[in-house]
């Protein structure tokens, strides 16, 4: 089959696809030619990057419509670029909302992420592989707004003129740090 990715998860189409629609997208995503689907393909086609998807049959839509899954077992990249098509070409013209999640993972160690939906809003992240190191020599990661963050906060302790353990400090850094820190 050539490089594998595996997939989990599912999204959820705010109402029921109709049997037509259902028919349409899952004849788009097989890349059947047929009346319905030959004006999509070609307004993917027409598409300034002019990036298409290669490989068929990576989604399909539930029986009762309300979901929209990834091929189980083994399969091959491009769901992101299928849901990004999908959403603008189908899902946002007929009306429909899609949400949830979609994690990928390749043969590759590094290979690994998930796709995010929010009411159409796409999101492809790919997950961060991070060596802590020994603990002899720990390399510590820290989220690099996170740290330029602490940084504004020591940096307002200095020209404030705190003592040395900080009893006056910017209150806006705090409450940055406090929303950063609830985030995670």
């Amino acid at each position: 089959m050539g490089y594998s990715v595996y997939y989990g998860g599912e999204l959820r189409v705010s109402s029921s696809l109709t049997e037509q629609h259902a028919a349409l997208v899952t004849a788009l995503v097989n890349q059947e030619q047929t009346e319905e689907t030959r004006a999509i393909f070609a307004a993917f086609a027409a598409q300034p990057e002019r990036d298409l998807p290669f490989h068929a049959g990576l989604l399909s839509v539930s029986e009762d419509g309300q979901l929209l899954v990834p091929e189980e077992d083994e399969s091959r990249h491009g769901i992101g670029l299928w849901l990004r098509l999908l959403i603008d070409y189908v899902f946002v013209p007929l009306g429909y909302t899609l949400s949830g999640e979609i994690t990928w993972e390749g043969e590759d160690r590094d290979d690994a992420g998930m796709i995010f939906v929010k009411e159409n809003a796409l999101e492809i992240v790919e997950d961060l592989i991070f060596n802590a190191g020994s603990t002899w020599a720990p390399n510590h990661f820290v989220d690099e707004t996170l740290k330029n963050e602490l940084r504004r906060l020591l940096d307002s302790a200095d020209s404030t003129g705190c003592t040395s353990d900080l009893a006056v400090v910017e209150s806006a850094s705090i409450e940055t740090i406090r929303f950063l820190l609830n985030k995670m």
